[in-house]
């Protein structure tokens, strides 16, 4: 399943969704989000995120309604 490339994969908590553009820096490996004080690994967080979005891309033309899923 093909995603966009701009998708921000690396920037977006995946428990709470919110957007760290600080993520941009590469050499930024570990984090933790100042909304759900979350600690991610920049590489699985993107994997995680980038696996939801194309199960919601996958699902949007079944329902017409996509919601990406979060596992907590």
């Amino acid at each position: 399943m093909p995603i966009e490339k701009t998708f921000p994969s690396r920037q977006l908590c995946f428990s709470c969704g919110y957007r760290n553009k600080d993520v941009k820096n590469l050499a930024l490996r570990k984090w933790k989000f100042p909304t759900c004080h979350t600690h991610h690994n920049r590489d699985l967080n993107a994997s995680k995120n980038i696996k939801a979005e194309a199960i919601s891309l996958l699902t949007e033309g079944a329902s017409g309604i996509a919601q990406p899923i979060r596992y907590c």
